[in-house]
């Protein structure tokens, strides 16, 4: 029976994330998690959910997420009914590929960034070209366009993430605005780094762009990587059409309200990036120290050139971070096999991660 399923999923790779070893021995730095819990304000909301007298956990929950969107919108500054909520940005990427394209059509994006998206291309049955990045990990945006606008197949998205992944590099406002302003189709910049960058472009999506689309997530900056909440931001009309194909209850109650409070306690978020952004300089520091080389990052991880500049050696210290219950991340993939990407965790956490390093470098 496997063989009457399409060849598009027969012939696919899923994504792979990063491994994932939960006991409370490991030091977990390789899915740019945040160390640090979610506010209080998110447990006393799960609280009074728990709450039988309060909440009806037999009933469906909000299907739209209403009040979750509200809440979104209205902290960030955006215009009213320009937000879907989603299970994690993932959903939410997942509906723009099969909202925005047909099966058949083409997108753009660079090369490397999030490795999800050729994942969801092959399931939806679209196409893709990739675009190196420059010499300096930037995005080539010129190299993008060209590739948009191959008479074969124009492509009709562009996608990357933005600051990107794996690298940690985020983009000028003035490239981005004119790549915006001259690609022919959608863009859509996946910000769920934006938080501990300097910009995000949200304000500005189906605002002054009515081609650009932003998504992001609680996972990161929000510490709620644990109960999958994202969204999208884009002009109501888009959102109109792109909620008809979102899945029913989509969200449970208990993401609805954990996120809503999480969103809503802004100087708690705001501190908690901040506390990551210093703590990331400090590991900059240490591991430059120690003869690696750094891409100056704006998310909540670096990622890191080894002092031997040799894919053997990242491989050798990523097994041997292992062995001392530190998982980090290795990647494959030709651009970045001479690097280990490492998450920022708190002070102490990255303190054992240059212990560490100085055991295995000797």
């Amino acid at each position: 029976m496997l063989e009457q399923l399409p060849e598009r999923v027969r012939g696919m790779h899923g994504y792979v994330p990063g491994l994932q070893k939960n006991d409370s021995s490991i030091l977990k730095l390789n899915s740019n998690e945040n160390p640090y819990r979610p506010s209080r304000a998110v447990f006393e909301a799960l609280q009074n959910l728990a709450d039988p007298e309060k909440t009806a956990l037999e009933k469906y929950p909000s299907p739209r997420s209403h009040e979750l969107r509200g809440a979104i919108e209205t902290t960030l500054g955006l215009s009213p009914d320009s937000v879907l909520a989603g299970n994690g940005s993932d959903e939410i990427l997942a509906i723009l590929f099969r909202g925005l394209m047909d099966p058949g059509d083409t997108f753009v994006m660079p090369d490397p960034t999030y490795s999800l998206y050729p994942v969801l291309a092959r399931a939806a049955g679209l196409n893709f070209r990739s675009v190196p990045l420059k010499d300096d990990f930037h995005i080539d945006f010129e190299g993008l366009l060209k590739a948009s606008r191959e008479s074969t197949s124009p492509a009709r998205v562009a996608i990357m993430a933005m600051p990107n992944a794996p690298t940690g590099l985020d983009e000028s406002a003035e490239d981005l605005e004119r790549f915006i302003q001259t690609f022919p189709g959608w863009v859509i910049l996946d910000e769920a780094y934006s938080p501990f960058a300097e910009k995000s472009f949200m304000t500005l999506a189906g605002n002054r762009y009515a081609n650009l689309i932003c998504t992001s997530t609680f996972s990161k900056a929000w510490s709620l990587a644990g109960l999958r909440i994202g969204w999208m931001v884009a002009h109501p009309e888009l959102i109109q059409q792109m909620d008809k194909i979102r899945d029913s209850y989509n969200l449970s109650r208990a993401a609805q309200v954990a996120a809503r409070a999480a969103i809503l306690d802004v100087s708690w978020q705001t501190d908690n990036a901040n506390r990551i952004k210093t703590s990331r300089e400090k590991l900059i520091q240490g591991l430059t120290a120690r003869g690696f080389r750094c891409i100056p990052s704006s998310t909540n991880f670096v990622l890191a050139r080894v002092p031997a500049g040799s894919p053997e050696q990242a491989a050798r210290i990523q097994e041997e971070m292992e062995k001392r219950n530190i998982l980090i991340r290795y990647f494959s993939h030709p651009r970045v096999r001479e690097y280990l990407r490492i998450s920022v965790g708190t002070d102490e956490q990255m303190d054992r991660v240059l212990a560490s390093l100085d055991e295995i470098l000797d």
